[in-house]
């Protein structure tokens, strides 16, 4: 039997089936090793400061930059995506988050003063101060092989953690690729580490002594992290599956609206978290937006994701491809109708599947309620808006939704009252490629946040400081408790909160009384000292 340590990562080619290369496994022994030595070096890289930390972060921005073809290449060769997905959705999208950090991080991260609104607090200064939490470990999925990653690496960096990354086992050359690029820039080699392997070097990851994980991934798994971060209570963000919904309206723009869904259900072969998989349409607009939409996905050009004219790359590996078959099958048994597709691509090498659409009644059985993650589409004519909206919250995800509509405060309405962590009004998945936009789940799509302000915030403790520059004043509420003490507390509650004026000013006299004695003796007292 061959040692634990000499076991290999095999990365392929899946519009080809061609071998790229082969990585080596991390030892599950040596991550725990592998964490203790970042546990030792975060403080080090913490003391650099948030400034240092930024100028290193945007030499690895430019660094990207630099290198941006030559990444893209390489996700669209070993993950399979077209070579413009590639490029402007993880390349181009990466070094804007690097740009996000950095510029505004230093702002977000500062020490923030904090007013305080109690009376008896008024002369206090309190600020907020964000302090790092020490190694984290970042657990990342393969459909988005440098955005998802990179979109929690870079503040983890940026507010002063050391991170130990695990990226999927399909994927492994793109995580060396990420690894030599932070190194290059200036993160010190023992402050960031990769670790190669499967569910077992995840699970051993999870359990080593991280201050925190962040997973990106299915829902199932996520259950999983979360049970067992939870045995040593370890804090976790769980950024989910999804089984999103887009509402069209009776007004909705048919030739936009058609474009957007084509874009949203099929780009990445489908393979996004965010994807569009059930579309909730009025039946006033149905017919010519279903037509639309099928003339469309027939002009849909398969093909090697370096193609620079591809539009739909392979799925990124066998598993999806018989995955996505078996959902095919099971909704025809079902009796929806297939409008087009519903097979693989028997003529093409490489795991390619016909872009597929289905249409179902409202009235009929639902397919399981799970994460297609694949060139499937699911297509139901609706009475009216509401209809559409209680089919849409029907799922047990709520990760994002679209609504198409020429009425932007009836598209808003509905935005309000559908169940998911973001909405698009007139566009679909691209928000996730906003910097700013701190996204999250609901139901079972997930916990916490990433990017935005409210992920920069997942990666420090967020600590409050009061400071009484009074150090010499007892205050009045310590020992000992007296009857002075209460009625003095009673004058000064009927003082500042009672609702008549009169109960106010009949109190005044009490509060001066009471309040000028204590500070009378805090006074003496303190001249004493």
């Amino acid at each position: 039997m061959q040692p634990h340590s000499s076991k290999l990562l095999t990365t392929i080619n899946p519009a080809t089936g061609e071998t790229l290369a082969s990585v080596p496994m991390t030892p599950t022994e040596k991550i725990f090793d592998i964490v203790t030595a970042t546990n030792r070096a975060w403080r080090k890289w913490r003391s650099l400061g948030l400034e240092h930390r930024a100028q290193i972060l945007n030499r690895a921005k430019h660094l990207l930059f630099q290198q941006s073809h030559s990444f893209a290449e390489l996700i669209s060769t070993e993950m399979g995506k077209p070579y413009i997905e590639s490029l402007a959705m993880e390349v181009e999208a990466t070094i804007d988050l690097f740009g996000y950090y950095t510029g505004k991080g230093r702002k977000l991260l500062s020490d923030r003063p904090l007013s305080l609104n109690n009376i008896f607090f008024k002369r206090r200064t309190c600020y907020i101060h964000h302090q790092p939490l020490g190694t984290l470990a970042i657990i990342s999925p393969w459909n988005w092989p440098l955005l998802i990653p990179m979109g929690t690496i870079i503040p983890a960096l940026l507010a002063g953690n050391a991170v130990v990354f695990k990226h999927s086992e399909h994927t492994p050359l793109i995580a060396q690729r990420i690894e030599t690029l932070l190194w290059q820039a200036g993160v010190p080699k023992d402050v960031y580490q990769t670790v190669y392997g499967q569910g077992e070097e995840g699970e051993a990851l999870v359990s080593s002594d991280v201050a925190k994980i962040f997973f990106t991934g299915s829902t199932d798994v996520g259950q999983k992290v979360m049970q067992q971060a939870a045995k040593s209570l370890k804090k976790a963000v769980l950024e989910l599956g999804g089984n999103d919904p887009a509402l069209i309206c009776a007004d909705a723009d048919i030739e936009n609206s058609s474009s957007g869904i084509l874009w949203g259900a099929f780009n990445n072969c489908g393979q996004n978290c965010n994807s569009v998989e059930r579309v909730y349409v009025n039946k006033a607009i149905a017919d010519r937006f279903i037509e639309r939409l099928l003339y469309k996905t027939k002009l849909l050009r398969l093909g090697e994701g370096t193609n620079h004219n591809t539009d739909l790359g392979p799925l990124a590996f066998q598993q999806q491809l018989n995955k996505i078959s078996t959902i095919v099958e099971q909704a025809k048994a079902q009796g929806h109708q297939l409008l087009c597709g519903g097979a693989p691509v028997a003529s093409m090498k490489g795991n390619f599947y016909q872009p597929t659409i289905f249409l179902r009644d409202a009235s009929a059985m639902h397919p399981p309620d799970q994460e297609i993650f694949g060139p499937v589409l699911f297509i139901t004519p609706v009475d009216d808006d509401e209809h559409a909206l209680k089919l849409a919250n029907t799922s047990n995800f709520g990760l994002s939704a679209s609504v198409w509509t020429e009425n932007i405060k009836q598209g808003r309405r509905l935005a309000y009252d559908l169940a998911c962590g973001n909405v698009m009004i007139n566009d679909c998945i691209v928000s996730f490629g906003m910097a700013e936009i701190s996204w999250t789940g609901v139901k079972q799509s997930g916990i916490g946040w990433v990017h935005g302000e409210k992920g920069l915030d997942e990666m420090v403790t967020i600590q409050y400081i009061t400071i009484d520059k009074q150090s010499r004043i007892q205050k009045f509420w310590w020992f000992p408790y007296t009857e002075k003490m209460v009625q003095a507390m009673r004058a000064g509650m009927d003082f500042l909160f009672a609702a008549s004026w009169r109960k106010k000013i009949k109190a005044l006299p009490s509060v001066l009384t009471h309040f000028t004695a204590y500070f009378v003796k805090n006074s003496k007292r303190a001249d004493k000292l």
